[in-house]
């Protein structure tokens, strides 16, 4: 690598160009301007010179060119981000001694490869039919197909692990790839089989891991979706699917769509509205978000009622409005033409007009949690008043401009029909108790906490701490019926690792949590094992499954209570919009959650 291939580099691109790709550059006489992507501000303060090829941010006091820029935004070393800029300046670089490529050039290598190797399955070979018959039902175009570069796993222990050795890479570097699995004895064999392949890309377009999808169910065939395991070129909570599509509609829309799975991307961008992304994974990283705010501050999440509840109240989103992102939930009809929707596929599968509409009547997150708390506790209720205020006072508190919290506040106290002057000072005094975590938090010490917010830690402590009594309590509670987001997110860990284990051990759960980069989740286990300690050290294995029974019930019964109250308010709304097909699913729903109250009385 020669001096003169970096100057001819550097001729190639146009600095100004190439940093809009991952900021919003606004032109300020001779030179741009945008909020640094390095340090939070709200006046911008980076400055990018065409005329000299060069940025500097006057905040942060981090400056260069385009080298320099690559390697701390994409945190890099300078191989790779010589390759990255040659390949997009489409200079060819000189042969390296291979002793001198870095790992991760190698990996990039080796999972680009593996792409072709897929792509050229799935288009030629007999045995991908199937994949290419699951296509055509779910109504992807060959374009498409070839768009987002779709693949297909034969159904072989070792097809792909012997396609890259022939190619000349050893053994270790397929295995560091995350492509192949390593067995007992050592042996290498291909982890993806008989499998629909959706690349994933950087936003620099470099194949850096994989989903899988299962195309047939068969025993010790593993989950429906399989993913690349973390590797030096790929970080789930960095990686965004579609991004690399997306990014320059989502600048010119200044929004980005975040939805959950990969076919609803593909699926939009297919129908033709592009600024799409699926997050993988329904928990928003704060350095994904960080990655979306480079393209818009503005959000809008895409999911089913229920995960879109959850998602208003996860971490995520907490993340997000510190941020000072702009969040909206887009709600899906819960039916077109008489057909089930259950995700933004099968809206567009109704025709694309429906999926505009949706998007186009998003509501702000604070709208959407100021509904649905509504929605679900009564505020003509002393106790569900309080809990009301709690939920949102709290939600509150998270916007970082304070104009919007003042609103907020006016839009609680008339809503509730209770004195501002009241709902202020409680607010002012939880911001107070924040800072100061060791006092008891107004709404939210234990004597305050709602009954199904303590009965559900009771039920977790439970379950972590005695586990004899796991599989009972998995047979009969259902997920949804914990209203805690990061409660909810252990139970589901514990049912997956309980699933496949038959068996609890917790030293190996909480390594698993740990592996996810949840340590929170492993924060809050160590509480629940001390809760449940103190409240049931001295039970008998009787009283304690007595315990649960009664756990159980309760939740259940608040579960089902609040999703007929929904449903009622819902029914409410369609009488009054005279929607005769609304009304008689509605009262469907109804007729079938009474029931189900029935039985369990």
């Amino acid at each position: 690598m020669t001096n003169s291939q970096t100057e001819e580099i550097k001729s190639k691109l146009d600095i100004v160009d190439f940093i809009s790709e991952y900021v919003q550059l606004k032109q300020a006489g001779v030179n741009w301007k945008a909020r640094c992507p390095f340090h939070n501000e709200k006046t911008p303060s980076f400055m990018v010179s065409r005329e000299k090829q060069i940025w500097h941010c006057f905040g942060c006091g981090e400056g260069g060119d385009v080298f320099s820029f690559v390697q701390k935004i994409e945190n890099i070393e300078f191989p790779e981000a010589l390759r990255i800029l040659a390949e997009k300046a489409g200079v060819k670089l000189k042969r390296l001694d291979p002793k001198t490529v870095s790992q991760k050039s190698k990996l990039l290598d080796i999972t680009k490869l593996a792409a072709a190797f897929f792509h050229k399955a799935l288009l030629e070979s007999q045995e991908a039919k199937i994949a290419r018959n699951y296509l055509e039902q779910r109504q992807i175009l060959p374009e498409t197909i070839e768009d987002f570069y779709l693949g297909y796993a034969p159904d072989s222990w070792d097809k792909l692990l012997n396609f890259l050795q022939k190619k000349g890479f050893k053994d270790n570097d397929i295995f560091l790839s995350g492509l192949v699995v390593k067995n007992e004895k050592g042996r290498l064999y291909d982890r993806f089989r008989q499998r629909l392949m959706f690349p994933i890309f950087d936003h620099n377009n470099s194949v850096v891991g994989f989903t899988g999808r299962v195309l047939k169910i068969e025993e010790n065939q593993g989950g429906k979706y399989v993913n690349t395991p973390q590797t030096l070129i790929y970080n789930k909570s960095l990686v965004i699917y579609g991004l690399n599509k997306a990014k320059n509609e989502i600048k010119k829309k200044d929004q980005a769509i975040i939805v959950e799975g990969n076919m609803d991307v593909i699926a939009s961008h297919q129908a033709g509205v592009k600024n799409v992304i699926a997050s993988s994974g329904t928990a928003l990283t704060l350095e994904q978000l960080k990655i979306f705010k480079r393209y818009s501050v503005n959000l809008a999440l895409a999911f089913d009622a229920d995960l879109a509840g959850q998602m208003a109240a996860s971490r995520g989103i907490d993340n997000a409005l510190s941020l000072g992102l702009n969040i909206k939930i887009i709600q899906l009809p819960k039916t077109i033409n008489g057909q089930e929707i259950k995700d933004p596929d099968d809206c567009i599968k109704q025709g694309i007009a429906h999926w505009q509409k949706a998007i186009s009547q998003a509501a702000s997150i604070m709208d959407f949690s100021f509904d649905k708390t509504f929605k679900q506790y009564d505020k003509t209720n002393p106790q569900e008043k309080k809990e009301i205020a709690a939920r949102l006072l709290k939600q509150i508190s998270k916007l970082a401009d304070k104009v919007e919290q003042d609103h907020w506040l006016s839009q609680l106290a008339q809503k509730l029909e209770t004195s501002e002057n009241i709902l202020r000072e409680a607010f002012y005094s939880y911001l107070e108790n924040k800072k100061n975590p060791d006092q008891n938090i107004i709404f939210e010490n234990s004597k305050s906490k709602s009954r199904d917010q303590l009965l559900s830690e009771q039920a977790l402590a439970i379950a972590l701490k005695y586990p004899v009594n796991l599989k009972y309590i998995i047979d009969r509670l259902e997920p949804e019926m914990i209203p805690d987001h990061d409660l909810r997110q252990i139970y589901k860990n514990l049912i997956i690792y309980y699933n496949n284990k038959k068996d609890f051990n917790y030293s190996e759960f909480e390594k698993k949590i740990l592996n996810q980069e949840e340590k929170n989740l492993v924060n809050l286990m160590s509480t629940l094992t001390l809760l449940a300690d103190r409240d049931f050290f001295d039970f008998t294995e009787e009283q304690i499954k007595k315990e649960i029974i009664n756990i159980i019930s309760f939740l259940k019964e608040r579960f089902i209570n609040q999703k007929i109250k929904q449903v009622q308010n819902l029914l409410k709304e369609a009488e009054k919009n005279k929607d005769q097909q609304q009304v008689e699913a509605l009262t469907k729903d109804f007729l079938n959650l009474s029931q189900q109250l029935n039985n369990l009385n």
